[in-house]
């Protein structure tokens, strides 16, 4: 059974005059020059130009290819094969303006080739004139009286001009020539529509239910109609015969929701959507129509999104084979922040088809999330292998054995990364600025202050960078004025951020400014740094060096019970003084 109340067919010049059935493609004539004003040697240097030009046109060498056309056309203004190709030229490099002038010219020297005229039609098609594709497509016709084809792209054109009387005209003139059939019938219902005649297009629609019978489907175009004019019992009425011939006909049902959501009956049209989906035969397509509507709303409507999750249930049952169904069902889980979920189905879309990257992409995301560090890395391994030219996949795998302490995998991934990013300073900067953590690690710090610097050089104000390029300089008591001026600049970016702030103050408590680093540890704990335990730990880093010991204690107990800490927290508690 064919869906019903779907959107009907639309008969465009372009893909008429692309979807001929007799198949054939404009060429030039074998002997390209009208030759006949032309000296010997004329005719030969012409040529020579000609077929050069056909062999740069056939390789995708265009430039070269129109100049040498051009040069051709030069010798022999009046030669049309010449003016075609050229057109053909311009086509292919999207100046459809020139290419309207040249075939003009091939049709005006040569009014009697066909293709000429055809091509011509495409682009004053493809330059929205279809007032022009008319007397084209009309002479054509006149030559070829029953070409199906010349039909079509008449009838098309003056549908695109609005002359919707005559298209139908030329429409029953083709229905003549190749019988009854759905396409026609349900364009001239379209135009007849248009018309206001709806007596006629209930005629047309009667007369393809008589054609064919066993099609009961076809009500439903009647009821199209009935809506359309308003008569919504008389619509019910042939969904319902629908129902009756044919129980389990696979697609009323939407054109059912969709009535009733017309009628304002939201459960009603909400429980025929379910029958829907719950139909392993009605179409894939609708559905997921349906779902990315429901996409789009449940973010206004949070109510609705209980019925989405459950017709993507019902789609995944229905068919658990179908890999969009799944991909479209860990959307919506994923949306919910259902990570476990979300990622299950996910995978089931990987397990039928791995060509999908957005859903690796998905996956990977959600395993960052997740700190499932051992399946990011993994599976990002084996996206590489698919998708060797993606830079994030490289970044999903540094990452994950960063986090795995597999230092040395991760330089060669994030290196790896680097080289494939083009024209992306953010991520490069993020390439490097992960390195530069990995160097860290691994006690290279050379390596590492490099890495930072080139980071920086690629995105200057990378708040991220600009962070712990400082913090570890000052951890290591290593150039403290360049850790300074890189942490100042991150708090300008970024006010506000107790990380950052206290990352400035920790600087500044290495460089034994004490009264400006207490000041900025102050400012971490306001803005949420009291749930934090290095926070708490160097504010009391900051009192015991002020000779303030009860106070300092007092912040280094509160910050052993958020933990986060140093491992020299027991010793300066224990010993009542700072410890590096």
């Amino acid at each position: 059974m064919r869906p019903i109340n779907l959107i009907l067919f639309s008969c465009i010049i372009i893909g008429s005059l692309s979807s001929c059935k007799n198949k054939q493609v404009a060429s030039a004539d074998k002997n390209p020059s009208t030759a006949s004003a032309l000296t010997e040697k004329e005719r030969l240097d012409f040529e020579v130009l000609f077929f050069d030009a056909e062999k740069e046109k056939l390789l995708g060498n265009f430039s070269q290819a129109q100049t040498k056309f051009q040069q051709a056309i030069r010798i022999d203004p009046r030669a049309a094969a010449a003016h075609f190709e050229l057109s053909q030229v311009y086509l292919q490099t999207g100046n459809k303006d020139l290419a309207e002038i040249s075939g003009k010219n091939a049709v005006r020297f040569d009014e009697k080739n066909k293709w000429y005229k055809l091509a011509l039609a495409d682009i004053y098609a493809r330059n929205d004139k279809y007032a022009e594709v008319v007397p084209l497509m009309e002479s054509l016709h006149k030559k070829e009286p029953n070409n199906e084809d010349y039909l079509y792209g008449l009838g098309a054109a003056l549908v695109q001009t609005g002359k919707f009387d005559e298209a139908a005209k030329v429409y029953n003139k083709l229905e003549a020539l190749v019988g009854i059939n759905e396409e026609l019938i349900l364009q001239k219902k379209n135009l007849y529509m248009r018309l206001g005649k709806t007596d006629k297009a209930i005629a047309e629609i009667n007369r393809l239910m008589a054609a064919f019978p066993e099609e009961v489907g076809y009500r439903g175009f009647l009821a199209e109609i009935y809506e359309a004019t308003n008569q919504p019992e008389k619509a019910l009425a042939e969904y319902n015969e629908i129902l009756r011939l044919d129980p389990e006909n696979p697609n009323v049902r939407f054109s059912l929701a969709e009535y009733y959501r017309s009628q304002g009956d939201k459960e009603k049209s909400y429980q025929e959507l379910k029958k829907a989906f719950a139909n392993p035969e009605s179409s894939l397509e609708l559905k997921m129509q349906v779902l990315s509507s429901y996409f789009e709303i449940t973010a206004q409507y949070p109510e609705l999104k209980y019925q989405a999750m459950e017709l993507c249930r019902e789609l995944v049952a229905a068919h658990p084979e179908e890999p969009q169904g799944h991909a479209v069902y860990g959307d919506f889980l994923l949306r919910e922040d259902k990570l476990n979920e979300a990622r299950e189905q996910y995978m089931l879309v990987l397990a039928a088809d791995k060509s999908r990257y957005n859903v690796w992409n998905q996956i990977l995301l959600i395993d960052s999330e997740l700190k499932n560090y051992q399946s990011m890395f993994d599976l990002s391994k084996e996206a590489i292998e698919l998708f060797p030219y993606q830079p994030s996949l490289f970044l999903y795998n540094g990452i994950a054995a960063m986090q795995l302490k597999q230092y040395d995998k991760a330089i060669e991934s994030l290196k790896g990364g680097a080289d494939v990013t083009i024209g992306n300073s953010a991520l490069s900067s993020q390439f490097y600025a992960s390195m530069g953590d990995s160097y860290n690690s691994m006690t290279k710090f050379r390596e590492s202050n490099d890495a930072y610097e080139k980071a920086l050089k690629y995105d200057a104000a990378n708040t991220y960078v600009l962070n712990n390029y400082a913090y570890y300089l000052s951890l290591r008591k290593e150039n403290l004025p360049r850790a300074k001026e890189l942490s100042e600049k991150c708090n300008e970016l970024q006010p506000g951020n107790a990380s950052f702030q206290d990352t400035y103050a920790w600087i500044l408590f290495q460089m034994n400014d004490l009264e400006n680093a207490s000041i900025w540890i102050d400012k971490a704990i306001e803005n949420g740094g009291i749930r934090s335990g290095t926070i708490m730990e160097h504010k009391g880093d900051i009192l015991i060096k002020q000779g303030k010991t009860t106070d300092a204690l007092d912040f280094w107990n509160r910050a052993k019970e958020l933990g986060g800490t140093s491992d020299k927290l027991e010793q300066k508690i224990s010993q009542k003084k700072y410890s590096e």
